[in-house]
């Protein structure tokens, strides 16, 4: 690479150093103002209100019953706006069911939903070990009802494109913002039709949680749905800046004018009102060039917010590497 010519310092340099929506008030009523304006523009970048015209309001359909010894595993699409249909598990304790619903996101290389099932195919089984993708089974160990979406490009939701495991994310965003749209905000608004869905089946208390671009995923949820009551951000709250471009290139992190605007830690800082449990490796190299300073700069920012309701950023570093942990009692973090 002929550094002299390269666009990476324009690029960097032209990342602000404090983004046009950070939170700088001092009280509660400041931070309700400042939560709906940056609400509402992330909204407007997202493309949540031309989704929003499209939207179906067709009822989820059953298309099978698994039954796997201690759960049952159920299967159902949901048609989330006109033309577009999304699978996703339920997997449904028989006994000590809790009542309570958790939405179980994946990330990349899991084979979509099937890998947090334990329903992947053998060429995903390395992956599944790696990452400890398998946290649908803790939680339905632990009681709860989860619900295990397929991502838009993922699982049995991808395009074909290639022939090996490449994600299709780049090219589906790529089409999509030629549309007016993002990739994260068909996520974001799936994750929705889902909760919807979840809620007039009735289940009380819903929550989420997400391992890499499923904590991502996990987090847009926690802050745009109000009825997700918390949730698990796993090995994903880098800044920007130390991650772009060389470490963080798929499509589904990229978001129109997003950096303009936010850094993650500015997304979480939406969310002071819940309980946000954040966990990352010491060696995640996702975290980027700075490794865990940028985590900890990250959640700094979010705590300035939280303080104000007497709550703060649940810190859970790890050793080891880009994986979920869940070193957790899930009854004791969803209630």
């Amino acid at each position: 690479m002929d550094k002299k010519y390269n666009s990476y310092d324009f690029i960097k340099k032209n990342i602000p150093e404090i983004p046009k929506l950070r939170f700088r008030g001092k009280s509660v009523e400041e931070y309700e103002i400042w939560q709906k304006n940056t609400k509402n523009k992330l909204s407007e970048i997202l493309g949540l209100e031309k989704l929003n015209s499209l939207k179906s309001l067709s009822d989820a359909m059953f298309l099978e019953e698994v039954d796997c010894g201690e759960y049952l595993r159920k299967k159902f699409e949901i048609e989330t706006v006109f033309d577009l249909k999304m699978p996703f598990y339920l997997l449904e304790p028989k006994q000590k069911n809790n009542g309570k619903a958790v939405i179980a996101i994946h990330g990349h290389a899991s084979q979509g939903k099937e890998g947090l099932v334990g329903n992947e195919s053998e060429d995903y089984k390395a992956n599944i070990t790696k990452f400890n993708y398998k946290y649908a089974l803790e939680l339905v160990e632990s009681g709860f009802n989860v619900f295990v979406p397929d991502l838009l490009g993922a699982g049995e939701r991808t395009l074909g494109i290639y022939k090996d495991k490449t994600p299709e994310c780049n090219d589906i965003n790529n089409a999509l913002i030629s549309l007016g749209l993002c990739l994260q905000g068909v996520i974001l608004y799936e994750n929705m039709r889902l909760v919807d869905y979840i809620e007039k089946s009735g289940y009380k208390e819903i929550y989420s949680c997400g391992f890499s671009g499923g904590g991502h995923s996990a987090l847009w949820l926690c802050v745009f749905d109000e009825r997700v009551k918390n949730g698990i951000i796993s090995g994903f709250l880098h800044s920007f800046k130390d991650n772009v471009i060389y470490l963080n290139r798929c499509g589904c992190n990229f978001i129109p004018n997003q950096w303009l605007y936010v850094d993650m830690g500015d997304i979480l800082a939406l969310c002071a009102k819940k309980d946000m449990y954040i966990e990352t490796g010491k060696d995640d190299g996702l975290n980027g060039e700075r490794g865990i300073v940028g985590v900890f700069e990250q959640i700094e920012i979010a705590n300035n917010a939280f303080k104000l309701f007497k709550r703060e950023v649940k810190l859970s570093v790890n050793k080891g590497k880009h994986q979920w942990y869940g070193k957790y009692d899930y009854n004791e973090i969803f209630r």
